[in-house]
């Protein structure tokens, strides 16, 4: 077992030294260092909770939500627009993605098994083919 847990932890360095997981973080922290990204965010969890608690009111203004709802996709668009949170975005889908391949490598080698492509039924008779 030290074997395995001494090589988890050099596969835990590496990850640590990866151009993806340091573009993440990089990421990360230019997005909270700048003021128009976090008050972006913190305008869409205030936009969000508001829509969750019209949500979750038994007597439900119809119009209130519309308009909460609304507020909430102008945010959503205004943080879509902003160039730090969008890098900040690109950056953990390839640190994801990464983990992603990591993690199907070790599922492979461990079970033989591997990843089904999304809506694989596992029958290539009517398989257009993988990506």
């Amino acid at each position: 077992m030290e074997k395995v847990l001494n090589q988890a932890e050099m596969l835990a360095e590496a990850i640590l030294e990866s151009e993806e997981y340091i573009a993440m973080r990089l990421a990360e922290q230019a997005a909270t260092h700048d003021e128009n990204a976090t008050q972006l965010i913190a305008a869409y969890t205030e936009k969000r909770q508001a829509v969750e608690s019209l949500l979750a009111d038994a007597n439900m203004d119809h119009a209130a939500l519309a308009r909460a709802g609304q507020e909430l996709q102008d945010v959503e668009h205004a943080i879509d627009e902003c160039d730090v949170l969008r890098k900040m975005r690109q950056t953990n889908d390839a640190f994801n993605a990464m983990m992603k391949k990591v993690n199907a490598i070790i599922r492979y080698v461990v079970t033989g098994e591997e990843e089904q492509q999304e809506g694989c039924t596992g029958s290539c008779s009517s398989c257009s083919g993988c990506h």
